[in-house]
């Protein structure tokens, strides 16, 4: 599987890996395969202190190629998911990051 990211500069980029974790677990669970997840953005915005930073630096990135997410096999349902499942249960191969970029907060 792999993951397909949308640039915003904050929350939505973990929102999304969120998702499509879930996704591939429910995918493996049931035995179908994954399709796609599609996230409605209600009210976005980006606030004056941080434009700058979005328009000359986020915008300007090449992105990377998408990292594979493997999960341990041996996850077979939302039991196991409860129970025994730990972050040690999921690899992230091909994975690179830019360096963060360090966005004010803003109110």
């Amino acid at each position: 599987m792999h993951y397909i990211g949308v640039i915003k500069p904050l929350g939505l980029n973990f929102n999304q890996i969120q998702v499509f974790v879930l996704l591939a677990l429910m995918a493996q669970i049931s035995g179908l395969k994954a399709g796609r997840a599609y996230h409605k953005i209600v009210n976005a915005h980006i606030y004056e202190n941080q434009l700058e930073l979005m328009k000359e630096v986020q915008l300007k990135r090449e992105p990377y190629p998408s990292p594979k997410l493997h999960i341990n096999p041996d996850i077979k349902s939302l039991e196991d998911i409860e129970s025994w499942v730990s972050t040690d249960d999921f690899e992230l191969e091909g994975y690179q990051h830019h360096e963060a970029i360090k966005y004010p907060f803003a109110v």
